[in-house]
């Protein structure tokens, strides 16, 4: 079916105003990649008894600017997600912000942020979020059109009185930020035709995705009545049909990481996380050469993103052998052919 033709049956809303000329706004909070120590002072008790419900509490942030003093912020905080909503004891949560007192601070230009928080207490989980995180600075590494991410040394200090709770967490870049960086829009449908998708952005994506053994996403729609994407944000140039793009993030299901609740659907081929299957798209195999090769040139400092992570030893090896066996698949024609071209989807039958 023809792109306009298609846009008729899609319930789209260009959701933010015409960027074209606008300055972006200055985001100090992700210019550094230095973890940033932050106290959150919170009914923290009360806010995971009722997380499901997602109520909205008041809280403070607390930080020390870099001449060391003390910046105070009044905030919001609201517990968020889904899966992991259920799943963790420390809910994922949402950040709040006041526009006037932010002005100014390492938070100027902020007014919501979604903050990851390490889903139980063991130590294991404390790994599953700095890989996670790892993964989003890999994305990065590969794309503008990404998410950025900013470690955090985090103390949730319950106003119940309970004793200071000290864990890793990490804030995501807002999309609303992420398009202001790149001159477009924020935009919500139902639907997503794949031709209205920028070829080499998706191709990015799609491998990017079979690289860490993620299979829990979508480029073209979300879950069940939901709009698109799963896992996914799509921005585009203001006032345009085509050139959207697909921000993905929540890897958490990634094979790369391999959690303990980690699972692939029940309708894929796959067992198990670590299998990987590309779910990429045909429409993108005339771009997969060039792909590689951006892949390829980033390999060093991917491999040296994981290496570096502050992970137990073997877990970081265990993550660079699967990225390593990434680099196996797609330099090798023969492996390349099966894993990607071959099983690709939207294939023309015979």
């Amino acid at each position: 079916m023809p792109v306009k033709s298609n846009l008729n049956l899609l319930a789209f809303v260009l959701v933010s105003s015409c960027l074209c000329g606008a300055a972006t706004a200055a985001q100090p909070l992700f210019e550094s990649d230095e973890p940033l120590s932050i106290v959150l002072e919170l009914p923290l008790r009360e806010l995971a008894r009722h997380a499901q419900k997602k109520p909205s509490v008041p809280g403070v942030l607390r930080y020390r600017d870099s001449g060391g003093t003390e910046v105070v912020l009044d905030v919001e905080v609201t517990s968020r997600g889904k899966f992991r909503l259920e799943e963790c004891s420390m809910p994922p949560l949402s950040i709040n912000f006041k526009k006037k007192q932010v002005e100014s601070t390492l938070f100027s230009g902020q007014k919501k942020l979604k903050l990851v928080t390490q889903c139980r207490g063991s130590g294991v989980y404390g790994r599953y979020l700095e890989q996670e995180f790892a993964i989003y600075k890999i994305y990065n590494l590969l794309t503008d059109h990404s998410f950025r991410a900013r470690m955090l040394e985090m103390t949730y200090r319950d106003t119940s009185g309970r004793a200071d709770k000290v864990q890793p967490a990490f804030f995501i870049e807002s999309v609303k930020a992420v398009a202001e960086r790149q001159g477009m829009t924020t935009i919500e449908a139902d639907v997503v035709n794949i031709a209205q998708l920028e070829p080499v952005q998706l191709s990015i994506l799609t491998l990017f995705q079979f690289m860490i053994g993620n299979t829990d996403w979508s480029a073209r729609k979300g879950p069940g009545t939901e709009s698109c994407c799963h896992n996914g944000k799509v921005v585009a140039p203001p006032g345009s049909d085509v050139g959207w793009v697909v921000l993905p993030y929540d890897f958490d299901q990634a094979g790369l990481i391999n959690t303990r609740y980690s699972a692939p659907s029940d309708l894929l081929p796959i067992k198990s996380v670590r299998h990987r299957l590309y779910r990429g798209f045909c429409a993108t195999n005339s771009q997969l050469e060039s792909t590689v090769a951006v892949f390829n040139n980033q390999r060093a400092a991917i491999e040296g993103i994981l290496a570096n992570e502050p992970a137990k030893a073997a877990d970081n090896k265990k993550a660079l052998r699967y990225i390593q066996s990434f680099y196996e698949i797609v330099n090798d024609p023969k492996k390349r052919q099966k894993k990607i071209v071959d099983a690709c989807q939207g294939r023309a039958k015979p």
